[in-house]
């Protein structure tokens, strides 16, 4: 497509290998003059599946006629470098580690995959590649969307809650608030406590607050799973563990983060999608909420 380009940067290692391995961006630029104040720009995590989706329909938004044409964005997907002759999508080692968070005693996953490097994850995109974006191309700071789904949807809420300034609208679609037995719960917990009502104001929440949307499928709200996927008993056991908190389930979210000032968050169901099948829908609500700054996010 027009205006899509791509570029590798080194990734940090995963602990216990020594393979090298390198971060896939995938940058859209639509045609025509930015904005004054610079384009918007809309982070995609798995950007391996789900650039293309974003990009598309950003580039369509702005292909229209002038009397249907609407704000766009710069798309920029975030992904992995895969092995030659690879027939997967992802890295699943790499997505593994990337959007799993740092804990106290965190280690590999049931089937051997390091955990634990969400927040060496965040520090490459605020270290190294927005100044980079930003070096190259007209952006504008101020209106930045970050979309994930399932783990992506996972370390997008580990970085709202630990981060609330390096985004300004978080779209967070079928997030696994299970992992680690609810650790980004108690993260939720900590920036409820911290930005409530009479404590620190929301950074990021100047000239208007920080959204939050957040989605989930009606058929996995209805626990419904594809008959050839086995039950994985150490997400039941992590999800039990969660529900203990109180926050473990997604719908809960918007309510309980009522108190914090300048944050505004809703939650959204996808009927008839399923846990991956939301990942679709959260790729049109990004490219809607991500160049929707003209006027108020819907």
């Amino acid at each position: 497509m027009t205006g899509v380009r791509s570029f590798d940067l080194p990734a940090a290692p995963i602990p216990g290998t020594h393979t090298p391995r390198q971060h896939r961006v995938m940058v859209y630029v639509p045609q025509g003059t930015a904005p004054a104040g610079g384009w918007p720009v809309i982070y995609v995590l798995d950007g391996n599946l789900m650039f293309p989706f974003i990009a598309q329909l950003v580039n369509n938004r702005g292909a229209r006629g002038a009397e249907m044409r609407s704000g766009s964005a710069v798309v920029v997907g975030l992904g992995h470098a895969l092995p030659a002759g690879s027939v997967e999508v992802h890295d699943r080692p790499a997505r593994t580690y990337d959007y799993t968070l740092p804990y106290d005693g965190v280690g590999p996953d049931s089937q051997g995959r390091a955990q634990g490097g969400a927040d060496v994850f965040l520090d490459f995109i605020a270290q190294q590649l927005q100044p980079l974006l930003h070096a190259a191309l007209p952006l504008n700071a101020q209106q930045q969307t970050l979309v994930g789904h399932s783990y992506g949807g996972l370390c997008t809420l580990h970085a709202l809650f630990t981060r609330p300034a390096m985004f300004q609208r978080y779209v967070a679609a079928s997030p696994s608030l299970w992992w680690g037995g609810g650790v980004v719960v108690q993260e939720g917990l900590r920036f409820i406590a911290r930005y409530r009502q009479g404590g620190q104001p929301l950074p990021g929440a100047q000239s208007e607050p920080v959204a939050l949307y957040l989605s989930q499928g009606s058929e996995e709200l209805a626990g419904r799973r594809a008959d050839n996927r086995p039950p994985n008993p150490e997400r039941e056991a992590a999800a039990q563990a969660a529900r203990a908190l109180g926050l473990a389930n997604t719908a809960d979210l918007p309510a309980a983060l009522t108190p914090v000032q300048g944050l505004r968050s809703s939650y959204q169901v996808w009927p008839g999608a399923n846990h991956g099948g939301t990942q679709l829908y959260a790729c049109m609500q990004a490219a809607q909420v991500g160049t929707a700054w003209a006027h108020p996010a819907r």
